[in-house]
């Protein structure tokens, strides 16, 4: 059939007065572009059908597998496939196994279907990218880094079967003069390589994962890492905005992941608020029996207070004035209440260091810092446990008779403006 077609064609172009050669050239061409037309109809009607299985096996139950195919339109890739198989199958029968024309037209159809075939790998690895991405096992693991090096390396194979069917050579010389150029091929690729190199390191040493908290005020990053490939780590901040930083750097410099603390289900609080100094002072009796209606510390104060008497007894101290023995601090006994008040806070973590030390004083007062972990880790809920324990400690300062410390400044009279 098709060699009576190639016979029509030709014998039509000739009774309109077109010479011999220009008569097979026009007729091998018009066959060939309605080879191509069947092809493409071809391919519609069986992307057509593809796509609604897929999408019928989808609607009756989830598939993840289906869905990411269907997404990155591996169908569409598929259905060229066959069609254009048919197309260079029929050649040799239409022109002749040996004839020019089909060997022409056989060199282009195989370009479209290498190009093709590496089309379609590229969406298959594009989906598996994405079902691995929800995998429990794989989703913070920098996949895309892997797929991008496997593409490189198929479509490099795919470029080189092109140029050898264009340049009618053997793959395999084209491969020793690649050989040759090699230093060429290293400058180009030089940051892809590099990018490789980075992405195993830091898949090995775990240091990145997608969906891992991480800061690094260098790059002005502090959010979560959406995607890791061979040339960045992309982070959204947490007021939106993304931020691409080298993965060169997250390998060979520093920054802070939070995730361990996410894990852990626990989160340090270390904030100090400031003492004024000058109302530190020695506790007197009337401050004692106020401060034992304090149920936190009463047992406190009671052992305390019995065992500085026995003391001061023991070594016949005078308790004429302060310096003169043991006594009481107010901000002592802040700290012995503050502590008290987390170990028994529900939200502090009781298992983790609890702490209440000064630090060096200076110009701002005395700092007393609070040293906890809490039992949240969700930044706004931290934010308001962190507030309320430091409301809490700011309120109760009278009651020990201490102030905290702040800069005295000009006061504007509102009611004169």
């Amino acid at each position: 059939m098709f060699k009576f077609i190639h016979s029509f064609l030709l014998q039509f172009f000739t009774q309109l007065g077109l010479s011999d050669i220009t008569a097979k050239l026009v007729s091998a061409l018009a066959i060939f572009v309605g080879l191509v037309i069947v092809a493409l109809v071809l391919a519609y009607i069986i992307r057509l059908i593809l796509v609604g299985i897929a999408k019928l096996a989808i609607k009756r139950r989830e598939r993840l597998w289906l869905s990411a195919l269907l997404k990155e339109k591996i169908f569409r890739q598929l259905s060229f496939l066959f069609p254009f198989i048919f197309v260079y199958k029929a050649l040799p029968e239409i022109f002749g196994a040996k004839s020019a024309a089909a060997a022409f037209f056989m060199g282009l159809i195989n370009l479209i279907l290498i190009f093709n075939v590496a089309m379609i790998i590229s969406c298959f690895l594009n989906a598996l990218t994405d079902v691995l991405a929800q995998k429990e096992g794989t989703r913070d693991k920098p996949i895309k880094s892997y797929m991008q090096v496997i593409k490189i390396i198929v479509w490099v194979l795919c470029s080189i079967l092109m140029i050898s069917i264009i340049v009618n050579k053997s793959p395999a010389g084209l491969l020793a003069g690649i050989g040759a150029f090699s230093a060429v091929l290293l400058l180009v690729f030089q940051d892809t390589i590099a990018g490789f190199v980075y992405s195993i390191q830091l898949s090995s040493n775990d240091l990145v994962r997608i969906g891992d908290w991480i800061t690094s005020p260098k790059y002005g990053v502090d959010g979560t890492v959406t995607e890791v490939n061979l040339v960045s780590v992309k982070v959204m901040n947490f007021d939106n905005t993304i931020v691409s930083m080298p993965i060169k750097y997250v390998v060979t410099d520093s920054f802070q992941n939070w995730r361990n603390m996410r894990n852990s289900g626990i989160r340090r609080v270390m904030r100090s608020l400031n003492i004024d100094v000058s109302s530190i002072q020695s506790c007197t009796p009337e401050m004692l029996e106020n401060l034992k209606k304090i149920d936190l510390i009463h047992d406190y104060i009671v052992e305390k207070q019995a065992e500085i008497e026995k003391f001061n007894a023991e070594n016949k101290v005078s308790n004429d004035i302060p310096p003169n023995g043991r006594h009481l601090t107010n901000l002592g006994v802040l700290r012995t209440y503050m502590r008290t008040y987390l170990q028994q806070h529900p939200q502090v973590d009781k298992g983790a260091l609890i702490m209440v030390r000064q630090l060096q004083p200076k110009e701002f007062g005395m700092p007393l810092e609070l040293y906890c972990f809490v039992k949240v880790t969700e930044w706004q809920a931290y934010e308001k446990l962190q507030a309320d324990l430091f409301d809490h400690f700011y309120a109760v300062l009278p009651y020990f008779n201490l102030r905290p410390y702040q800069r005295e400044c000009q006061k504007m009279d509102v009611k004169a403006m």
